[in-house]
């Protein structure tokens, strides 16, 4: 029962929303992945409050993520045409 009393836990909330909205915000490209990874960074110690190693860990995965969530968005778009 120990996951389900984590989950229920209001940072964890906070914290899985805050992915969630910048994992969204990357994908269709409302944020920058400079914010999105920020966004994403910010809310590491909120779901891993207590374990540094799982922290550096999930801080050193997020800009690779975010990258790789901003390029896919980008790839079923057409350039932009100045003009």
């Amino acid at each position: 029962m120990k996951p389900l009393h984590w989950l229920r836990q209001p940072t964890t909330l906070q914290g899985l929303s805050l992915i969630i909205a910048g994992l969204a915000g990357a994908r269709t490209g409302a944020l920058s992945s400079g914010l999105a990874t920020t966004l994403i960074g910010a809310s590491i110690p909120l779901l891993l409050p207590d374990n540094s190693t799982a922290r550096a860990i999930a801080s050193a995965a997020i800009p690779t993520a975010v990258d790789a969530l901003e390029k896919s968005a980008m790839a079923g778009k057409e350039p932009h045409k100045p003009g």
